[in-house]
């Protein structure tokens, strides 16, 4: 995640005292989480950056919990404003909300009050201090590691009542579970450290940019949710001033969000009695007639986009070309091997599929370096020798420059793409001379990289999907087959505990029964050292 450094300039400094508490606990003894450090050590960066005086605090162990809320009140001024965030294990009981300690030792609910950060002990911390906003930001609704032993505690946390003038963001709704994340961040935290750096945004905007990010990355299963409400404007920087345009502007954005993926006309219309000039009211109005006209849902779906299947999209200039394409299902896998079983129909949303591989020059242009083996390639050849964290850097970076989500397809997304409707072993067909003109592979690279687009592009525009590199997709990868694995065309997230990560299209070492359509291969996720692997990008339409 892109972080601001440093201090903030004397014309952007804030006026008013700001003080945040962040803390980030990872080391339990029960259930231990990767991401909560380094989510905190990211948001105190941050939040120097814009101002804040930061109590900073890592693995929060029992006997520091009363000494870090002192601390805390100690610097609270009246009518300041008081950041709170945390990242961690989060649990209820009875409607009460508590923070482990990472030393907590719980064996019922009775021991919970005892070791634990109520939320009850930060709000009435920040009712006595006066400050005029309080934003309080948990990251906090994993499983609760010690549900087994309880009687009545609920998933994820209850809802919370506030002192006025307060606005809480949890990672998803109350009473839902959020994800760890697979990154150096979790996925929440990764999204708002990112919509902070828009320092001209006002907080209910952030806020809102965050809900819409998480939920198309987590695919709808995690939904940030927001409570409490604040008077005034509060921006991370200098307000941008806009007035009430940009707020319109920014309400309509959020309709429009709501609605996008809907395929309910009397939603699609409330969207446009409320903005009938709105930005995005020509595309719902098409979206409506479409509709109305009982156009085919994979059809209605790519008009409504204002993009057609086989579109190519190009989002910056240091962007990836990518290519729309159509929604549809498909039977995944195959009887060749049992990693391949057992065959499976999947359903996949319209999606942009990279045009071609990753280039040696796109990465240059982002990363500043070029780890290629192949690296007298030129800037028009594929990168490799990148691992699955280094792939995920690359997509961070260029999510930050577009303002787009971009991310790695998924593994029944690659397959989908790269049969382009095909059910034979390549898109072509079954026949291995025919592969000659769409892949490079060891009959026929040289054994070495080649220029991306050399080659024949498949049915649907994509090039080198088969050869040249072998491409990182987002799955985690289980030896045990497709036992399991989603129907909907997302990522699985089985066998992620051994950080081993999908591979798919061969490459240009491999013989041609590697690249085919179904063939699957892995690698664990901190390899960089495969010349024939590289990757290609996917964003949700």
């Amino acid at each position: 995640m892109l972080c601001l450094a440093g201090t903030v300039s004397a014309q952007t400094q804030p006026k008013e005292s700001r003080v945040a508490l962040v803390i980030g606990n990872g080391t339990y003894k029960t259930a231990p989480l990767k991401n909560p450090v380094n989510d905190a050590k990211d948001m105190a960066t941050k939040l120097r950056g814009l101002g804040f005086v930061v109590i900073e605090r890592s693995n929060l162990g029992i006997r520091q919990i009363g000494s870090t809320l002192r601390e805390f009140r100690s610097k609270l001024a009246p009518g300041g404003v008081a950041l709170v965030f945390y990242a961690g294990h989060g649990l209820q009981i009875k409607g009460e909300n508590y923070l482990p300690a990472v030393d907590a030792d719980i064996a019922s609910e009775e021991d919970v009050p005892n070791q634990s950060l109520a939320i009850r002990q930060i709000m009435d911390v920040l009712s006595d201090a006066k400050t005029r906003l309080n934003l309080v930001f948990l990251d906090a609704c994993r499983n609760n590691p010690y549900s087994r032993s309880f009687r009545s505690a609920g998933e994820g946390l209850s809802r919370v009542t506030a002192p006025s003038g307060t606005l809480i963001s949890f990672a998803t709704r109350p009473g839902s579970v959020a994800a760890d994340g697979d990154g150096r961040n979790g996925l929440y935290t990764g999204a708002l450290l990112q919509q902070m750096s828009n320092t001209g945004q006002p907080i209910e905007q952030v806020l809102k940019r965050v809900v819409t990010a998480v939920k198309a990355t987590s695919r709808n299963r995690q939904e940030p949710w927001m409570e409490g409400s604040i008077e005034g404007e509060f921006c991370f920087g200098e307000c941008s001033g806009a007035g009430a345009a940009s707020t319109a502007v920014s309400d309509d954005r959020a309709h429009w969000e709501s609605v996008k993926d809907s395929r309910d006309v009397g939603e699609l219309k409330a969207y446009l009695t409320q903005f009938p000039s709105g930005v995005f009211a020509a595309l719902v109005s098409a979206r409506v007639q479409t509709l109305e006209k009982g156009t085919s849902p994979a059809a209605a779906a790519a008009v409504f986009q204002g993009m057609k299947p086989g579109q190519v999209i190009k989002d910056c200039d240091v962007c990836p070309e990518l290519v729309v394409i159509p929604a549809g299902t498909f039977t995944m896998g195959s009887n060749d091997s049992g990693e391949q079983k057992p065959l499976h129909v999947v359903g996949v949303k319209n999606f942009a599929m990279g045009k071609t591989e990753v280039t040696q020059g796109q990465w240059k242009a982002l990363m500043n370096s070029n780890p290629s083996y192949f690296n007298q390639c030129g800037d028009d050849c594929p990168v490799e020798r990148v691992s699955w964290d280094d792939s995920q850097l690359f997509i961070q970076r260029l999510n930050t420059v577009s303002g787009k989500l971009y991310r790695l397809p998924s593994e029944a997304e690659w397959e989908y793409a790269a049969r382009a409707g095909s059910p034979g072993r390549w898109s072509v067909g079954n026949d291995e001379s025919d592969l000659e003109r769409y892949a490079w592979y060891s009959g026929n690279s040289n054994s070495r990289t080649h220029p991306v687009a050399g080659m024949l592009e498949n049915a649907w525009g994509l090039f080198d999907m088969y050869g040249n590199v072998s491409e990182w997709v987002e799955d985690c990868f289980s030896h045990g087959g497709y036992n399991g694995a989603p129907s909907d065309g997302s990522a699985s997230t089985i066998g992620c505990s051994n950080k081993t990560r999908g591979v798919r299209g061969g490459s240009w070492v491999a013989a041609s029964n590697y690249s085919r359509s179904a063939t699957r291969d892995n690698g664990t996720q901190t390899d960089r050292n495969r010349s024939g692997v590289g990757f290609r990008i996917a964003r949700s339409l």
